[in-house]
């Protein structure tokens, strides 16, 4: 058999010399198949991995709550500084997990526990007062979270979350 026999054969869009013949019963394949999945060692070590993240969000969260009451004269600098830290802790998670998942579970969790200090206790206590420097880590903590999310480059092909799977490409 020669090329052009090959060619013939072959399927359109496969490799010349691949003939179309039908697979033998209890032959092994020549190349390995890709796995679907990576199984249920990647799935743990996946959630482990955004659940550090996520108490990595709660942990600048609860520290910050604390800290952003320092000021200099009237310049809340420490709660400027902590705005620094939530964009850095959310953009950095979400570039070390490869996607915006990875930025969303921190920004969340942070959020969550601000909310939580900012909220006053049947006593009449609250971590994060209603004060100049509060307000500015409270807001400026959200945009430096949406904006860490938004930074990150997303995971696959514009329209998979939509679609299931890799959308097609307009070229």
């Amino acid at each position: 058999m020669d090329e052009d026999d090959e060619a013939r054969d072959s399927a359109p869009g496969s490799p010349p010399g691949r003939a179309l013949t039908a697979p033998v019963a209890g032959a092994t394949p020549a190349e390995p198949e890709p796995r679907a999945g990576g199984g249920p060692v990647e799935a743990l070590v996946s959630g482990a991995a955004y659940a550090l993240v996520g108490l990595l969000g709660g942990v600048v969260g609860l520290l910050g709550s604390y800290a952003q009451g320092w000021t200099a004269g009237d310049v809340p600098v420490a709660s400027i500084l902590l705005i620094a830290v939530v964009f850095a802790t959310v953009r950095l998670s979400g570039w070390g997990m490869g996607g915006r998942i990875g930025a969303t579970v921190p920004a969340i969790v942070w959020g969550i526990v601000v909310f939580v200090m900012s909220t006053r206790r049947p006593e009449g206590d609250l971590v994060v007062p209603a004060t100049l420097p509060g307000y500015v880590y409270i807001i400026g903590g959200m945009l430096a979270a949406v904006l860490g999310v938004a930074r990150v480059p997303a995971a696959g092909p514009p329209g998979q979350w939509l679609l299931g799977r890799a959308a097609r490409s307009r070229g």
